[in-house]
């Protein structure tokens, strides 16, 4: 009864590519601890994540490279269901918008009524960052200082389905893109301007 994820190094999908090797290491010293065929470890990820959604893969060198603090240390792991990845002693307010409410009469996705919801969301979410209760000094003061907000979708499936979209296809993975590209366009630029 947790989620679990494994932590992946392009490295490592180098060795699954190539069929190679791959070492696992000491979490505290990095001392090598023992060595495995890399496809054949990646197969036994795979195979958990079928039978049980668990484990997630996490590409450690993506996440790093895309960091949008790089300069204040690397992102080390993430909380329990990975929609939050940041600095170690941090935290984020989490919160997700049911795209089902914004479909209009018609059954078009009405844009301007999500984008506002967007905007009202970071808004509030910004404010809650000095209201919230924070369970040490240090995720404290790390949350007032980068102020971290997390704000996602849910009922996807439920919209791609009442517009004829399969989940699974290049209409489906489009329509979602936008969503996407929109939240975060609107989520950034609302960020900008409380921070202006």
């Amino acid at each position: 009864n947790s989620n679990n994820s494994v932590r992946v190094t392009d490295e490592f999908m180098r060795a699954v590519v190539l069929d190679g090797d791959w070492t696992t290491r000491a979490v505290l010293d990095d001392r090598p601890i023992e060595t495995f065929r890399a496809r054949k470890l990646f197969r036994a990820i795979a195979e958990a994540a079928h039978l049980c959604g668990d484990p997630g893969l996490q590409f450690d060198t993506t996440i790093n490279s895309w960091h949008t603090s790089p300069n204040s240390g690397r992102i080390n792991a993430s909380n329990p269901c990975s929609e939050y990845m940041y600095l170690d002693d941090s935290a984020c307010n989490l919160a997700s918008l049911n795209l089902m409410k914004y479909v209009d009469e018609d059954g078009e996705f009405d844009v301007e009524a999500f984008r506002h919801a967007v905007r009202i969301t970071i808004l509030a979410q910004e404010i809650l960052v000095d209201n919230a209760k924070y369970p040490t000094e240090k995720i404290a003061e790390n949350s007032h200082k980068y102020r971290p907000l997390g704000l996602g979708f849910a009922n996807l499936g439920a919209l791609l389905m009442s517009r004829g979209l399969p989940y699974d296809s290049d209409a489906g993975r489009a329509f979602a893109g936008g969503i996407t590209a929109i939240m975060c366009g609107t989520a950034y630029a609302t960020s900008a301007e409380i921070s202006r």
